[in-house]
């Protein structure tokens, strides 16, 4: 894993691959945090992050005991993933929804939070909402 992508992206973004490939289906077991780790040669931190966010994006589920599975919906919740990063990527905002962001950025960067942690707690935001079952 040697790109400017940051390795918890990676493993993000390779497991969503894997999910719209079939390669991983609903219900299918991902190793534990400090397996895949071992795996990859990486901290357990950082897949930890990346578990983390498929979990706010409800592309799995982790159940104490039970460990971590590809959730039921996962399928379609990749295809939204992978439409987001691709939008992330480049792609072209829409200069009236980036107008409606502008000012509470520009309040949580006066707050001294970091572009990473607005963007998860968007993130976060659009999590909670898709879990209220409205969008």
């Amino acid at each position: 894993m040697n790109t400017p992508t940051p390795p918890y992206e990676q493993v993000r973004r390779e497991i969503v691959e894997q999910v719209r490939a079939g390669e991983l289906a609903p219900g299918d077991r991902l190793p534990a945090i400090r397996v895949l780790a071992g795996d990859l040669g990486l901290a357990a931190g950082t897949v930890a992050r990346a578990y983390k966010l498929l979990e706010e994006a409800q592309i799995i589920v982790t159940r104490r005991g039970a460990g971590t599975t590809v959730a039921p919906g996962a399928v379609a919740a990749c295809e939204e993933s992978a439409a987001a990063t691709s939008r992330e990527s480049g792609a072209v905002a829409d200069p009236v929804v980036v107008a409606l962001f502008a000012g509470p950025v520009a309040e949580a960067r006066a707050k001294g939070h970091g572009d990473v942690e607005i963007l998860a707690a968007v993130r976060a935001a659009l999590a909670a909402r898709g879990a209220a079952g409205t969008s």
